[in-house]
């Protein structure tokens, strides 16, 4: 596997807008989000940002979701 050949996903037990700063406090940006997403658990609220050897990476937060269609 080449590196930024992944894409992880890793559940967030609080509220998506926490998690969305711990990539932030080390100067790592969003790419995407937060956005509403349907994940193994149901409806869910994520936010995506890339680790240095560019693979996507997900956090997924379950906790108070709005409806998502899927």
């Amino acid at each position: 596997m080449q590196p930024g050949n992944s894409d992880l996903c890793f559940e967030w037990k609080g509220p998506i807008a926490d998690a969305g700063g711990a990539p932030e406090r080390h100067k790592i940006a969003i790419e995407r989000g937060p956005l509403e997403r349907f994940g193994a658990k149901g409806a869910g609220t994520s936010v995506y940002f890339r680790d240095p050897d560019g693979s996507l990476l997900e956090f997924i937060s379950y906790a108070n979701p709005k409806a998502v269609k899927h």
